[in-house]
């Protein structure tokens, strides 16, 4: 064997170095082993959190799911019961933008517009379906108001009008700021609001006329009961003349009928008022009745120098079957109301017969060419408790119940009355009465008249004594109560100066006390024509004058007295005048003046 071939065995150095390095390596090798297999653990864990996690997120995800779809199925189920109820409730709901647009609107709102289409309605301005008449005033967008809430207008498709109450507030929908209005129909409250506001008018005009009516009622009353009174406590007085007695005699008697025509009227209103009035209906004669009527009422026609004309237009039946009574009652108020209005030319009662059906009637026509009135005068003619003119400075007397009365009676009695009037020229009042059946009744071609004249009596001066020293201004508009009053006051010394109405008075009263015989007292009717008696104690009042004014007044209510006081007067006497109580009170006034007693 050549050298190159043998080996040597290796030293014992060599062993020791490769078992060194043997060793080395198999520690690295566990080393590396212990690393791979921590990391190994590592890693098994990590794929079981990840596991874990992962399934965890599968949870979560498919809960999730279900709650959302819970969720949208809760306001799905939300926004329909919503929408179910914006469509059915009784509000008109409209949703406008702010170019002022109506861009939604709900079944109620389109029912109220008349309409079920909501292209009729959508996409137009607002004011053209609401509040037609607040173009550019709209309370929020026009005038920055947070909120709304008024009475308003909507404009229905068929062009009516629906009254509406409103509220608008803003609202955000998707980002955007729109209006939404409500509404609901208050077409039946504006009713009630009508009936409930003319009920209450008529209920004022009602408590009105009455007070009016009760006024007028005292000052009626208490007029003639002064001087029945005044008169009869003239004829006790020792040494009237003949002539004294008779001027007292016939003054009571005139006043005595003109309260009984007044409580007649009363009496019969309150009848009418309870249903308790009847009539009757017997044959009689509407000629011979007419002629009655002529002869009641050729005095006071004669007294004004009236023409008092009868006339017929063709033949009139010699009977007729009505109360003649009633029927009497209503011509004479008719003709006597044409009388007293009536100041210069005539008053012609015109009759003819309506035979054109199977129900005839007769007509009366009393046309006069007085005072006129108005339409508004006209309208207030027939209600009760109401005249023409109310106030205290009417020229005219009366209840205001006789021109009612007549006319319930012309019902009663089939007919009717009803009035033309002109102010300045005249009326024409129109009574017509059923005839009852005419068959076989005889046709009157030339109905006669008959008239007859009840003589005047003449009023003598009265006489006096004295017992007091003063100057009197008496304002006083009823001849009767300036005689009585005078007579009165003359017999105990005064000297009086009588004056037919207020304004009269205060020019007197003004004259005298520039003058060097001044009034030392004024003796003033409240209730005058022209000037009312509280207007010019006011005005004498303005004017400082100062002298006493004492108030007579036939209204006797609890207020007359302070209205009396609060327009100036001194005093207060009432009528029926108690001739010692009012010398009485002229003397607490003027006790500087009084030079003797009254006895």
């Amino acid at each position: 064997m050549s050298s190159s071939a043998h080996h040597d065995p290796p030293s014992k150095h060599d062993v020791h170095r490769n078992i060194s390095f043997l060793e080395d390596e198999l520690q690295k090798l566990r080393k590396e082993n212990m690393r791979l297999r921590c990391k190994a653990a590592y890693v098994d864990h990590a794929t079981h959190q990840a596991s874990e996690l992962a399934n965890e997120l599968i949870h979560l995800n498919e809960s999730l799911e279900q709650r959302v779809a819970e969720r949208t199925q809760d306001l799905q189920e939300t926004l329909s019961a919503t929408q179910k109820m914006l469509e059915n409730i009784p509000l008109g709901i409209m949703v406008i933008g702010k170019d002022k647009t109506i861009r939604q609107v709900n079944e109620t709102a389109l029912r109220m517009m008349r309409t079920d289409a909501p292209g009729d309605v959508v996409g137009k301005i607002c004011h053209s379906a609401v509040c037609p008449a607040e173009i550019g005033k709209c309370p929020v967008t026009d005038c920055g108001q947070k909120v709304d809430a008024s009475e308003r207008v909507l404009l229905a498709a068929d062009g009516s009008n629906i009254p509406i109450l409103k509220t608008v507030i803003p609202i955000t929908i998707k980002g955007e700021e729109v209006l939404l209005e409500s509404f609901v129909d208050i077409s039946e409250r504006k009713q009630i609001e009508e009936v409930l506001r003319d009920a209450l008018i008529r209920a004022e005009a009602s408590t009105k006329s009455k007070s009016e009516f009760l006024a007028n009622m005292s000052h009626e009353i208490r007029t003639p009961m002064t001087a029945i009174l005044a008169f009869t406590e003239t004829l006790m007085e020792p040494g009237l003349s003949e002539a004294e007695e008779q001027e007292a005699i016939y003054t009571i008697r005139r006043n005595g009928e003109h309260l009984l025509e007044i409580i007649n009227d009363i009496l019969d209103i309150s009848k009418i008022e309870a249903g308790k009035l009847h009539v009757e209906h017997i044959s009689c004669s509407p000629v011979q009745l007419i002629a009655e009527v002529k002869s009641l009422m050729q005095i006071p026609a004669d007294a004004k120098n009236l023409q008092l004309c009868i006339e017929y237009d063709g033949p009139i039946p010699e009977t007729i079957k009505t109360d003649p009574t009633r029927l009497k009652q209503i011509l004479v108020n008719l003709t006597g109301n044409a009388i007293k209005f009536t100041e210069s030319g005539s008053v012609k009662l015109l009759t003819r017969l309506i035979n054109n059906s199977d129900q005839p009637q007769i007509q009366f026509d009393i046309i006069d060419t007085g005072l006129g009135m108005t339409k508004e005068q006209v309208g207030k003619l027939f209600q009760p408790f109401a005249q023409a003119d109310s106030s205290t400075t009417r020229k005219f007397g009366g209840t205001g119940l006789g021109l009612m009365i007549s006319k319930r009676l012309a019902e009663m009695l089939g007919g009717d009355i009803t009035v033309e009037s002109e102010p300045g020229k005249g009326s024409v009042f129109r009574l017509t009465i059923s005839t009852g059946a005419l068959k076989n009744t005889e046709m009157l071609e030339d109905p006669e008249q008959a008239t007859f004249v009840i003589p005047e009596v003449s009023t003598p001066k009265p006489a006096g004594k004295e017992s007091l020293n003063c100057r009197i201004l008496l304002a006083e508009d009823n001849p009767t109560n300036q005689t009585i009053i005078v007579r009165m006051l003359e017999k105990v010394g005064a000297r009086v100066t009588t004056v037919a109405n207020g304004e009269l008075a205060v020019e007197a009263a003004i004259a005298a006390e520039n003058s060097a015989e001044p009034f030392h007292l004024i003796l003033m009717d409240m209730q005058m024509p022209v000037m009312d008696g509280y207007e010019a104690t006011r005005m004498l009042r303005k004017k400082w004058y100062m002298k006493p004014i004492i108030a007579l007044t036939a209204h006797a209510m609890a207020s007359d007295e302070r209205k009396c006081i609060d327009a100036g007067c001194d005093d207060y006497a009432t009528k029926p005048i108690n001739r010692e109580k009012l010398i009485c009170t002229i003397r607490n006034h003027l006790q500087h003046t009084v030079t003797s007693d009254y006895s």
